[in-house]
């Protein structure tokens, strides 16, 4: 075995990856259990397009796992199986080993976090006490902990583990930025020179810095300094070198789907199925989180948060890895599709993690994209996209900063122009289009006349009158977002005109925004 294993692993090196998928398969016949080879397999299967193939080999090693296999690979095999949006089966494997197993224990931080980006917030908790008691002091899981508990809602607990976490690993950057942007206190003082002493420590180019200068805005920005638009401009600046996004690129996918062909589900063959999906979608940061916060308080209305399930049954009908139509190398391909079976599985997902209501909302903001399939595979469904002053839309994504490559138009404003714009272009037509299954909700009148927006809403839902829908803050469902602090306030208009205070600085994107369109 060892001997297939060091050879696929030679012929990788020489990029021959057909010889070397011989070798694992080979390996595999021998011991069907030997977790390296199911992930290359897996790995394999992606390169060359295989979904169903490539999700096959990455449940067969939890699997493997669960049947004795060493947890040497655990880590490998849960976040695999976050890429085809397996949340049980992440759960299954960690509640199910020995959490006293060095193995496991070694790599305990990584899998707490699996089990909070699965959105299992109870089960990493519980996986936390049940192996911090087995190890030293450790700045990562600590920081885990306070991760879970701010979307829990209980966001002075992880104020304090947040700090205990940086106390534990000064240069931990992901805690001063979750600091930066939640602190309420009076310590900006200590925080500043904090921040300033841990850039230090960093290369002025790399993610690290990043990190620290976009905490540096959140910390200046409150206080009203001008230092904060320096550190904002230069935190964006080495996000965008590193990401290296083209806005022509994505004029023209934006353009290839205004230009789609594709008309409304009629499909009157089978009964609508419950729960009824609510898809809450639009730009990031305009208001989804919000939206979903006041439907979410409604008795009829479940929410499952920002889900890959679309995406994942798109994928399995046609067994190649997809994510939006806006990422589609030919979008036109995926009108083609089985619309049915994408909407069958679909519902299947669905279930697993909505309560027994009527309605379920998913609002992954990237659905925005995929409306002429969802429209299609989904007839009964209600799609609310949200819209926000382009401005404020823009300064809102400009200022945050998106874990790892998410979102990459938002660090420079040719970028941003176009990406606001063209999501513009398209809600409108789309909601032409299908006006029965889409609705366009402005956020500016969501906040300032919520009685309102929340009555023509839930018209077009189908969903009866429910009091209290506008208090927010009685709503305990956990929020894995960035606006995870604010919408545990009461509903408020501060973020209407946000972008004014720094009109001179924004003046080029607002130029931008308003130019004639080409």
């Amino acid at each position: 075995m060892n001997a297939h294993w060091a050879r696929g692993q030679e012929f990788e090196a020489q990029r021959d990856l057909q010889s070397a998928r011989k070798e694992y398969e080979a390996l595999l016949r021998l011991d069907a259990r030997h977790i390296p080879a199911r992930l290359r397999l897996s790995r394999f299967a992606q390169f060359n397009g295989r979904y169903r193939q490539a999700r096959q080999h990455a449940l067969q090693a939890a699997d493997a796992v669960r049947l004795g296999a060493s947890a040497r690979h655990l880590g490998y095999v849960t976040l695999r199986l976050l890429d085809f949006a397996e949340d049980a089966e992440v759960a299954s494997v960690i509640l199910s080993a020995d959490w006293s197993d060095p193995d496991v224990l070694r790599q305990s931080p990584a899998l707490a976090q699996h089990l909070w980006l699965a959105g299992r917030y109870d089960d990493a908790l519980r996986f936390l006490d049940g192996v911090q008691p087995r190890l030293a002091p450790n700045a990562l899981l600590v920081f885990t902990r306070a991760n879970v508990l701010r979307y829990l809602g209980r966001l002075q607990e992880a104020a304090v583990l947040h700090e205990r976490s940086l106390a534990l690993d000064p240069a931990l950057v992901d805690a001063h930025w979750a600091i930066a942007t939640q602190a309420r206190d009076g310590m900006q003082g200590h925080r500043l020179a904090r921040l300033e002493a841990a850039r230090q420590a960093h290369p002025a180019d790399g993610i690290e810095q990043a990190h620290l200068l976009y905490s540096l805005f959140h910390e200046y920005d409150r206080g009203r300094d001008p230092r904060a638009w320096q550190a904002l401009a230069s935190g964006a600046g080495i996000m965008q070198q590193r990401l290296h996004h083209d806005p022509a690129q994505d004029q023209a996918r934006l353009e290839a789907l205004h230009a789609l062909d594709w008309s409304p589900g009629t499909r009157t063959d089978t009964k609508a199925e419950q729960p009824t999906p609510l898809f809450i979608v639009g730009l990031p940061r305009t208001g989804t989180t919000l939206l979903d916060r006041i439907l979410g308080n409604h008795g009829w209305v479940s929410s499952v948060g920002e889900r890959n399930d679309f995406a994942v049954a798109v994928s399995e009908v046609s067994d190649r890895f997809f994510s939006t139509l806006l990422e589609a190398h030919r979008p036109a391909d995926f009108m083609h599709l089985d619309h049915r079976a994408v909407g069958h599985l679909y519902m299947q997902r669905l279930r697993r993690h909505a309560s027994a209501t009527a309605f379920a909302i998913d609002k992954n903001p990237q659905n925005f994209f995929n409306i002429p399939l969802i429209v299609q595979a989904l007839p009964h469904a209600r799609i609310l996209v949200m819209q926000r002053q382009p401005m404020d839309a823009a300064f809102s994504n400009l200022k945050e900063l998106f874990q790892g490559s998410a979102y990459p138009y938002s660090y420079d404003f040719k970028s941003l122009a176009t990406r606001v714009r063209g999501v513009e272009k398209l809600m409108a037509r789309w909601q032409r289009m299908a006006p029965q299954a889409v609705k366009v909700v402005s956020y500016e009148a969501l906040v300032e006349d919520s009685p309102r927006v929340i009555a023509e809403v839930l018209d077009f839902a189908g969903l009866p009158a429910w009091p209290g829908l506008a208090d927010i803050t009685g709503n305990p469902a956990p929020v894995a977002t960035a606006s995870s602090a604010q919408v545990r306030e009461p509903i408020n208009s501060r973020g209407v005109g946000a972008w004014k205070r720094y009109a001179d600085e924004l003046e080029p994107l607002r130029i931008l925004l308003e130019a004639p369109a080409a």
